[in-house]
């Protein structure tokens, strides 16, 4: 990605998902479970850019779905997440949920909570958007990442994002050089 504003289309976003390599197995296995396509994966789609993991967030327990889609599984139970590998692909899982932080830097503490509240933990407004895995493809966008993404800018959910984890700084930089993002001033 270039530092211009990406061309962003969310209407393309049906076919970019049926190209993900392995969506087909995801979404089968996550039906009538609520389970979203979350994080980079969205912000790949939207962009155009291939990757080769998949994440998905799930409103209830992870271990369905990870039995569902087979293979070896991986479960992570203090962070309610888990990562599935199988025939090649690998798929990370984790249980939408809300952190406090006892200190900067600490791990944090989780508790199940809506998808909303799951998205409003994460890092960036361009890693803070979903896509339902059930029915006809739709962003889910409450904090402005697709207009972050056409400014080709990063910006922090909250004041206090790297208190709580100090490598989003690191994050931050690596976005900045692997995506040509600037940083939103309060970032």
């Amino acid at each position: 990605m270039s530092p211009e504003a990406p061309k962003i289309d969310p209407e393309r976003l049906d076919g970019r998902l049926e190209a993900l390599p392995g969506i087909e197995r995801v979404r089968a296995a996550a039906a009538g479970l609520p389970a979203y396509l979350v994080g980079g994966a969205v912000r790949d789609l939207l962009i155009g850019r291939q990757r080769a993991d998949i994440d998905v967030a799930v409103e209830g327990e992870v271990a369905e779905l990870a039995h569902r889609l087979g293979g070896d599984v991986r479960a992570y139970e203090r962070f309610a997440t888990a990562t599935v590998r199988a025939d090649g692909l690998e798929v990370d899982l984790a249980a939408t949920r809300a952190e406090t932080y006892d200190h900067p830097g600490a791990l944090p503490k989780v508790r199940p909570a809506p998808l909303a509240d799951d998205l409003a933990r994460r890092d960036f407004t361009v890693n803070a958007m979903a896509v339902p895995l059930a029915g006809r493809p739709r962003l889910i966008d409450p904090h402005g990442g697709l207009s972050d993404l056409e400014r080709v800018e990063l910006r922090i959910l909250h004041p206090g994002s790297f208190a709580d984890d100090p490598t989003r700084a690191l994050r931050a930089a690596r976005y900045v050089a692997r995506y040509g993002f600037s940083l939103e001033r309060e970032t």
